[in-house]
């Protein structure tokens, strides 16, 4: 979510606040007759198994009964169509301040047939507060549409890359630049400066404030999430004085949180909070408790708490899906679970992609450009899972053969797999006819592991971690004549 110390560099401006012109409680059912003796009620001769005559008079009592409980029933079905009505044309009332084009009834979404979604998040500041046009929340979600994955990568607020039309800067500042534009161009040179920084198109955008995350976590009823350490902040600002320091701490294990913590939790960054990169995290973090909360049955079926969300999206959020495409990336990402999320955070890590400017407080691409980070972005659902294990490997070669565990480490560095290779050597003995892969994390790392019998062709063998080798590498390599038979070229095998 957006620093909240940042300076803006466009006006400010103050949003309409709207109330919820419409809620909806709905009275409980008392009726509470079974289905068989309904069907007696109504079937007079249920009550008459021997089928005698029946007085005239109970016939007529049970016939005017029955009128009554018809009646009954068309008025309730009608009063519920006249309600859902009430519903909907609240919610398309709403729909128009949320989406720029609502009524789109699109069938599929962009980018669906070619199998990748991806929809940028921007966050900024609430109307009023200074830096309120800085992204400093720069997201891009993508949906793998054929296999039920998602990916969210988060790019820091202070990295430096080229923004379309304005030159070098910090990613937050290509949303404020083009807000002070006449019309506001935010969202569209964000949108242009990420497309050019990671090499993918963006199809939709969200952009939301402060309060969204707030109110929209409070309309579901909180979230609860599992604070895996500690954090204290005593730099986080006041909430209705940001320009003093009221601090932030909250316990590790397992927390319940309404929207005020839910946003605390997501913006502190000082302290021991990890900075920008501890900050995204947690914004992820915060993200897929909010959207298995608000796309619960139990959410989805109680009318107070969707009108909630409505209010919170209405007044904090600006995207250009309309409601035929929520739902369709709804549908698309609802089978998605925890374990097939992938959360990606360009850091300072070793395998991270950025590194600091000795100058400045900018953050730049270790490898002097954005190449390894757009291969890694395109291929993020196969590199992505190695990415999270962060694996490092030790590549020994087995054979007489001179040169072949540096042309793999060649090769692994030109695909982009976020494997760090931590040394090179040659093997106790030279005569291995057959590659091996020795694992030393106790099957930790199935992703990384599958990738390396892959690309080699042979099975990994797990080894107790009391045998890791001094330079405590995770896996180490040694190849065969196997491998430097497949050789054909500088840095590249078959």
């Amino acid at each position: 979510m957006p620093e909240e110390k940042n300076k803006p560099l466009a006006k400010n401006s103050k949003k309409h606040q709207d109330k919820p012109d419409f809620v909806y409680d709905p009275e409980s059912d008392e009726f509470e007759q079974s289905r068989e003796a309904l069907a007696i009620e109504l079937d007079p001769m249920k009550n008459n198994p021997d089928n005698t005559l029946l007085d005239t008079k109970l016939l007529q009592k049970k016939a005017k009964r029955k009128k009554r409980i018809i009646r009954t029933i068309i008025f309730t079905l009608l009063f519920l169509l006249l309600l859902a009505g009430g519903f909907a044309t609240y919610l398309v009332i709403k729909a128009g301040k949320i989406s720029t084009n609502p009524f789109n009834l699109s069938s599929k979404l962009k980018g669906e047939d070619d199998g990748r979604v991806n929809i940028m998040l921007l966050g900024v500041g609430d109307p009023g507060h200074e830096g309120e046009t800085l992204a400093d929340t720069n997201m891009v979600v993508s949906i793998d549409t054929k296999n039920n994955r998602v990916a969210m990568i988060s790019i820091p607020r202070d990295t430096r890359v080229y923004i379309p039309g304005e030159g070098y800067a910090k990613i937050n500042n290509a949303h404020a630049i083009g807000e002070t534009k006449t019309p506001p161009q935010g969202i569209e040179i964000a949108q242009k400066t990420i497309e050019q920084t990671l090499d993918i198109p963006i199809h939709y955008y969200v952009r939301a404030n402060f309060s969204g995350l707030k109110q929209a976590v409070d309309a579901v009823g909180g979230i609860d999430i599992d604070v895996k350490d500690a954090l204290y902040d005593p730099e986080y600002p006041c909430e209705k004085n940001e320009g003093r320091s009221c601090g932030f701490k909250i316990s590790a294990g397992q927390t319940h949180m309404d929207g005020s913590t839910a946003l605390k939790y997501a913006r502190c960054r000082k302290g021991n909070c990890g900075d920008d990169f501890g900050r995204a995290l947690r914004q992820q973090e915060v993200l897929q408790a909010l959207r298995a909360k608000a796309t619960s049955t139990k959410t989805l079926s109680d009318p107070k708490k969707l009108s909630g969300l409505i209010e919170a999206a209405a007044n904090n959020i600006k995207t250009n899906m309309s409601l035929s495409e929520m739902q369709r990336a709804y549908e698309l990402s609802k089978k998605v679970t925890p374990e097939n999320t992938i959360d990606a955070v360009l850091s300072l890590k070793p395998n991270g992609f950025l590194k600091s400017d000795p100058s400045s407080s900018d953050l730049l691409p270790s490898a002097g450009n954005f190449d390894e980070i757009k291969k890694f972005v395109k291929d993020i659902f196969i590199f992505g899972p190695i990415w999270a294990e962060d694996p490092k490997i030790v590549l020994q070669n087995g054979t007489s053969v001179v040169g072949i565990a540096g042309k793999l480490n060649i090769k692994l560095t030109n695909s982009g797999v976020p494997i760090e290779v931590i040394e090179i050597q040659n093997s106790d003995t030279r005569d291995h006819t057959t590659s091996e892969i020795i694992d030393y994390t106790d099957g930790k790392m199935p992703n990384t592991i599958k990738y390396l019998e892959d690309l080699l062709g042979v099975k990994s063998t797990q080894l107790d971690k009391s045998k890791r080798p001094p330079s405590g590498e995770d896996i180490t390599v040694i190849l065969g004549t196997d491998y430097a038979d497949k050789i054909t070229q500088y840095g590249t095998a078959d």
